[in-house]
């Protein structure tokens, strides 16, 4: 009678641990189930951002509206590379996930800066550069020549030039003046010349006549150059000046 009545509970319990496994099984696969269709129903509303950078922004809003995306301009900026009214950079990124109607940040392009040339003929060196940092423009390659129509430091040319109105580039470069060309001597040597001959070689060389000294010096006539400077055979430029003693 006893083992009759364990063997009839025993039949109970094993009834109800299996009813409750599969009851937790139900309820685990319902919960999944349950998740799996949230997750899908997330899905349904969220699109693949597509790539609009490079775009022109007609076109990038076309696609965005094809796409369930509005499109906002969050900022324009110059750029050398995106020609104007095209699309630098975007946020959300491309192929990332975006609700239905969701918004894609843009930046958008001004193209290259262009720049008012200033004209700089004939400024010296120092007002030009003043006048690029003004432009917003920076001085890049100076090149020098000797030409006698402009004062040394004087701007002979530039590039780019006035007459291209606006400049892609903000770098100008720069030909300036070192003034007219000076010939260059070999001082000669005066001693025992006459004064007054030496003087009128000088003017027609371009040299001028510095200090000029004197004192006695017996048997040697009035005039006669005693020493100069500076020495013969120095290399001198136009325009040097050459002192000079005579005897009186």
């Amino acid at each position: 009678m006893t083992r009759m009545f364990f063997h009839v509970m025993q039949e109970k319990l094993l009834r109800w641990v299996r009813n409750l496994f599969l009851a937790g099984m139900l309820l685990m696969a319902g919960f999944l189930s349950c998740l799996t269709a949230m997750r899908y129903a997330i899905r349904g509303n969220e699109v693949i951002v597509p790539n609009l950078v490079g775009r022109e922004i007609s076109e990038g809003g076309s696609i965005a509206t094809a796409y369930s995306l509005r499109l906002k301009i969050d900022a324009h900026r110059y750029d050398s590379f995106t020609p104007k009214n095209r699309i630098i950079s975007q946020f959300p990124s491309p192929d990332s996930r975006l609700k239905n109607d969701g918004t894609v940040h843009i930046i958008l392009s001004l193209g290259t800066k262009r720049i008012a040339v200033p004209n700089l003929e004939d400024e010296s060196l120092r007002a030009g550069q003043i006048l690029l940092v003004k432009r917003g423009m920076t001085l890049g390659l100076t090149s020098n020549i000797s030409f006698s129509e402009f004062e040394k430091d004087r701007i002979v040319d530039q590039d780019p030039s006035p007459d291209s109105e606006f400049a892609l580039s903000p770098q100008m470069n720069l030909l300036v003046s070192t003034g007219r060309h000076r010939r260059e001597y070999l001082m000669p040597d005066l001693s025992g010349e006459s004064v007054d001959g030496v003087s009128k070689q000088l003017a027609d060389l371009g040299l001028k006549l510095g200090t000029l000294n004197s004192q006695p010096v017996p048997g040697v006539s009035k005039g006669t150059i005693l020493k100069f400077f500076p020495l013969a055979g120095t290399k001198l430029v136009e325009g040097s000046s050459v002192d000079i003693e005579i005897a009186r």
